[in-house]
């Protein structure tokens, strides 16, 4: 079937009728222009704002001669349109009329003419409501990518970002935008993840994840290759690190890359606060990474196996706490910890105002009961509580999700091998991450590599002022932040 336009009206409307056989929301305006020249406007139904077409396009298309419509070169419109282009192909009027855009078919003409009169129903921008955060903007991402580019635009005005639109999904034909700062970002890292996002072959994309699980380097770690964001600001900081932001239509996430174990412990409050107190948090996230999970692992080891390492004042009540549970320690554990992730899960998928109430009253009188029938033990109420309270201190979703599921392989090695066991357990993660990378850079950088730069704003957060040099992990071309000389910069 050919695919250029041909000048003859009906010719085209009988390839397009083929194209868009049973689809009754592609709707067909027949017209005659002021000198009786047929003409055919298609448009989608739902997608094309009908108010702007029969009040700018309509009236406008009917008060023109066919000779009129077009000027001599065939490059202008008399249309009161600020965005139209004009095509011969068919299957690029076909992608145009299923994005929203409305397209004007003239007898005796081989180009037609694509108007953007686009209606777009989206979500207004609300408050973030995973990436809470005391200070700062109280704005999120929303579905509409138009609306997600203008908002990085507002916070960045500068021509130097830079947006790539590819388009994504053999079936559904989505749009994604690669988002970059220009002078900033490695033009090899921007190439890179322009190629493995090009290279994506699948039928539909739904969210930025997809995009990670697609092009990911390493399709069997657990940890996350990329960050996830549904904040502007804290895109436009990472953009500022030399960082790239991949944007999808009809996903209220950014996707950031690349990233490090540690970037998913830092937060935009770390940095709206004094350097002191950023620090002692950053440090209180830390320890909540290490109870979340080894603090059920080391009770189940300490209990079974290394109970003399128990001072005795504390060892007796433990005995008495536990004289009463049939179960060893590991199955004590894991009744708790799986009656938890089920909550959990239950919570996020119930209406809010039910999940709450079952996430603080059911877990309240499951424990007890637990307690009362003898199946656990208190002490164990305790463990599980303080570490569900540490997991929670990780900002980031996909590595929290990430730790909380790892501990249960550190239990069952707790319960086979006891301290040993946690041990081994550590070893063969911290060696995990070693290796690991995330568009080809260390995943655990800058502790291996060593970076002594980057270093200083992993464990703690020191000032601002101290921060003039950007992060090397995006091998960013501008080092230095902000116009400043020699001396302010080391």
């Amino acid at each position: 079937m050919q695919n250029l336009l041909s000048k003859k009206l009906e010719d085209n409307m009988f390839i397009l009728n083929e194209k868009f056989l049973e689809c009754p929301d592609i709707k067909r305006q027949r017209v005659l222009l002021k000198d009786g020249t047929p003409a055919v406007i298609i448009y989608v139904e739902g997608l094309t704002s009908i108010d702007l077409l029969q009040r700018d396009i309509i009236p406008n298309l009917l008060r023109l001669e066919s000779a009129q419509v077009f000027d001599e070169n065939m490059q202008t419109v008399r249309l009161p349109v600020a965005s139209l282009s004009l095509l011969n192909e068919i299957d690029a009027l076909i992608s145009d009329i299923l994005n929203g855009k409305t397209a004007v078919f003239i007898n005796g003409y081989d180009i037609a003419i694509s108007l953007s009169v686009i209606k777009v129903e989206k979500r207004n921008i609300s408050e973030p409501t995973i990436e809470k955060n005391v200070k700062g903007a109280q704005e999120a991402f929303v579905e509409s990518i138009n609306t997600n580019i203008s908002i990085l635009r507002r916070k960045v005005k500068n021509n130097r970002l830079k947006i790539r639109l590819l388009t994504l999904g053999d079936l559904t034909n989505q749009t994604v935008a690669l988002v970059y700062i220009e002078g900033i970002a490695n033009p090899e890292i921007v190439e890179t993840m322009y190629n493995k996002i090009v290279d994506i072959q699948y039928d539909g994309i739904f969210d930025v994840g997809y995009i990670e699980q697609l092009i990911a380097d390493n399709q069997i770690t657990p940890f996350p290759h990329y960050l996830y964001s549904e904040r502007p600001d804290k895109t436009v900081s990472c953009l500022l690190e030399g960082k790239l932001a991949v944007l999808v239509d009809g996903s209220p996430f950014a996707m950031l890359a690349p990233m490090s174990f540690f970037s998913a412990f830092q937060a935009l409050d770390d940095y709206s606060t004094s350097w002191p107190v950023g620090s002692l948090t950053r440090l209180l996230r830390m320890l909540g990474l290490l109870m979340a999970l080894f603090l059920p692992a080391l009770y189940i080891a300490i209990v079974s196996y290394h109970y003399y390492m128990i001072p005795l004042n504390l060892l007796i009540p433990l005995a008495e706490s536990r004289a009463r549970v049939p179960f060893p320690p590991i199955i004590e554990v894991l009744i708790l910890e799986t009656t938890l992730e089920m909550l959990r899960e239950a919570t996020i998928r119930l209406p809010t105002f039910i999940a709450t109430s079952l996430g603080v009253v059911g877990g309240l009188i499951i424990g007890q009961a637990a307690v009362d029938a003898g199946i656990v033990s208190n002490i164990i109420i305790i463990v599980v509580a303080v570490t569900a309270i540490a997991s929670f201190l990780i900002p980031n979703h996909d590595m929290a999700l990430t730790i909380r599921y790892t501990r249960f392989i550190v239990m069952l090695f707790a319960a086979i091998f006891g301290i040993i066991g946690v041990v081994i357990c550590g070893v063969f993660l911290l060696s995990h991450l070693i290796v690991l990378e995330s568009m080809g850079e260390p995943y655990f950088k800058p502790v291996f590599p060593f970076n002594r730069n980057d270093f200083k704003d992993i464990m703690l957060r020191p000032s601002l002022k101290r921060l003039r040099k950007r992060p090397t992990l995006a091998h960013p071309l501008d080092k230095t932040r902000g116009k400043t000389n020699d001396k302010q910069s080391k």
